[in-house]
């Protein structure tokens, strides 16, 4: 196989491993927006179940019992949808981030096989700096 055909291979494995992080990133942040969403009407909701106040009207044992727990209830929820869901956004984040670095690493080695299709046009001056860089490549694509 000459350089040539193996650059073409290698320009086609990047572009292919560029969509496919580009597709996950995606993905991510639609999952991020809905959980985001999700945990928006969740806090809207948990508002309700101190209402209505019940200090004034209601009285006794039993006024005792529920508010407890009703404030229980809410306490409950309200971690659920501010801490549980905040962890959850946080390890999103942190994928995003890992595949956006993914994908740094990618484009560098798409400039660098851009690079070895600049030096396979000089020549055979640039022979040597071509087959380093497609070595290079090869050693990162495995």
């Amino acid at each position: 196989m000459d350089y040539s055909d193996t650059l073409q291979k290698i320009h086609g494995v990047l572009s292919h491993k560029a969509a496919e992080l580009e597709e996950q990133i995606a993905r991510l942040e639609r999952a991020k927006r809905d959980v985001e969403r999700e945990q928006n009407l969740g806090i809207e909701e948990i508002r309700q179940i101190l209402r209505p106040n019940l200090d004034e009207s209601w009285t006794g044992s039993r006024a005792a019992d529920f508010d407890e727990a009703r404030d229980e209830a809410h306490t409950a929820m309200y971690r659920i949808f501010t801490d549980e869901y905040d962890r959850y956004i946080h390890k999103i984040d942190l994928k995003i981030f890992a595949l956006d670095s993914e994908k740094g690493a990618v484009q560098a080695a798409s400039w660098s096989a851009d690079r070895a299709d600049f030096l396979m046009e000089k020549g055979e001056e640039a022979v040597d700096a071509l087959h380093s860089t497609i070595n290079g490549l090869k050693g990162w694509l495995k």
